[in-house]
């Protein structure tokens, strides 16, 4: 997680089964395909951006990393899925 994300906001989604929350970076790709190998989603939302726009003015590393190599990766993952 990064400073926006906070797990008391997932508190109510401990006893939901369709719910698992799992500590790890967008960026790897390898352990978000095997997340879908391992969960068989039908469909996938993204929420892992960042979007404080004055800390991506200050840091737009980090930015870019999770929005842009994050979102691609998790792209990639999800074609090697469906794809077969």
């Amino acid at each position: 997680l990064t400073y926006a994300g906070n797990l008391n906001n997932l508190a109510s989604l401990k006893q939901d089964a369709r719910h698992t929350f799992v500590r790890g970076d967008i960026c790897d790709q390898a352990q978000v395909l095997a997340l879908f190998q391992q969960h068989k989603p039908r469909a996938v939302v993204h929420f892992a951006a960042e979007s404080h726009v004055d800390r991506s003015i200050l840091g737009p590393g980090e930015f870019i990393n999770t929005n842009i190599n994050g979102t691609f990766s998790l792209l990639e993952a999800a074609r090697a899925y469906w794809s077969g």
